[in-house]
């Protein structure tokens, strides 16, 4: 492919970031927790583990699945391969899997995913009641964390070094025949995952491809973990998973009982998702996600295809509830909310936060985690969130913002109207 087909990012560095009094504490509504398998999964004693993460998870699916068809393995396999040897990608190299995602992926609703590089592997593939032009413009917007419109999922998600092209730009512009390729690293950090609590950090190689074949357009992101991840810390998912509260502490382990000693890790992950319009109706976009996953503890893989397949469902809980929303508010003033966020230093992002705080130790006594006495030991301290990074705080301030726009309960409840004349001052 020639130069002008190929555009490279290394990463966006959000800036530091600025709003106050136009958050309240409001205590979450009494919740039920209600497992669900989670894509991230970790471990403990060989028996112990076992025994808990096959308990808690989805039964496996059983005779629902189709065998994937072998061109489309091999087209996502040369993808993997691509964002390691950073070679060419040519049209050739993505027909298989782009007829596969226009014509096929959507006739079932699952997939047998086969394993590569050790890793196990799921599919996942829903609809958005929501244009394709609308969701690139909305979740590779340059302004707004990549993270952003994943709040079930990762907690802080951050490019390291500014992008030198517009992603949305380059959408709009995409001309017939082209593909775009755009290059990049970002820091992860996930959610706590629903049955063990265990989060996990780590790099990600991203590459994105836009490509326009016939008339038609589509957006590939393909990833691919750097690195094995640090050690798995516990977290807690407070109430229902799909309300998106969560607490982390800095003690390594898992949150489950019982497993709270154990060294945890993600030692690989990868994923291909291809984003396309759906060919029935031009107002609605389809999303083919296919994720791989190795995890565990000394080397051994704990990781079932259910566990892969609900962790994309969980992915897609979020983004379809924030693009479908007619609540959300304009693409504008997210942007206008993200950078006075980005703007707090320290002592104002605590100040702001300090309702949220009171609401979490209002909360903690009515949740089966949260009022154990080791977390209690952590709410009662004058700052709990003091291990939490500059860049996490900020995140939770706009995820805060983003649940109360969509009607969601939050431990930070915001003050729509007040929000709205701060932030876009």
């Amino acid at each position: 492919m020639s130069s002008a087909n190929r555009t490279q990012i290394i990463l966006l560095q959000p800036a530091p970031f600025d709003s106050q009094a136009i958050f309240r504490s409001h205590a979450m509504p009494k919740s039920t927790r209600r497992p669900t398998a989670h894509l991230y999964v970790s471990v403990a004693a060989v028996f112990l583990a076992t025994t808990i993460l096959f308990a808690t998870a989805s039964i496996i699916r059983a005779g629902d699945a189709h065998d994937l068809p072998e061109p489309a393995t091999q087209a996502m396999s040369t993808l993997i391969e691509r964002i390691q040897d950073r070679g060419p990608i040519e049209t050739q190299d993505l027909l298989p899997l782009l007829r596969f995602a226009r014509d096929t992926a959507f006739t079932r609703d699952d997939w047998d995913v086969p394993s590569l590089l050790n890793a196990t592997g799921g599919y996942y593939g829903y609809g958005i009641s929501s244009p394709m032009d609308r969701i690139v413009e909305h979740i590779y917007h340059p302004d707004l964390p990549p993270s952003f419109f994943h709040p079930s999922v990762v907690r802080v998600g951050k490019w390291s070094e500014e992008p030198e092209e517009n992603i949305p730009d380059l959408w709009n512009n995409l001309e017939e025949g082209r593909i775009v390729v755009i290059r990049g690293q970002e820091l992860e950090e996930n959610t706590p995952d629903v049955n063990t609590g265990g989060y996990y950090t780590y790099q990600t190689d991203r590459m994105i491809v836009m490509v326009n074949h016939e008339g038609e357009k589509y957006l590939l992101s393909v990833s691919k973990q750097a690195d094995q991840s640090n050690v798995g810390r516990k977290g807690v998912v407070i109430g229902d998973d799909q309300d998106w509260n969560y607490f982390y502490t800095d003690e390594e382990g898992l949150t489950t009982g019982g497993l709270g000693w154990v060294n945890s890790y993600m030692f690989d992950s990868f994923s291909v998702t291809v984003l396309s319009a759906d060919p029935t109706a031009p107002d609605r976009s389809r999303h083919a996600m296919f994720k791989w996953v190795r995890a565990g503890w000394s080397g051994m893989n704990m990781v079932r295809p259910n566990h892969v397949r609900n962790g994309c469902q969980r992915f897609a809980q979020s983004l379809v509830r924030l693009m479908e929303s007619d609540e959300l508010p304009e693409l504008g003033v997210l942007v206008a909310m993200s950078k006075r966020v980005r703007a707090m230093d320290e002592l104002e992002i605590l100040r702001t936060l300090q309702p949220y705080i009171e609401s979490l130790r209002e909360t903690a006594p009515e949740d089966s985690i949260l009022s154990r006495r080791s977390f209690q030991r952590i709410l009662n301290q004058d700052n709990p969130l003091e291990h939490y990074s500059l860049y996490a705080k900020q995140s939770l301030v706009m995820k805060e913002f983003l649940k109360a726009s969509v009607g969601l309960p939050a431990l930070l409840a915001v003050n729509q109207d007040e929000a709205l004349v701060s932030f876009l001052r």
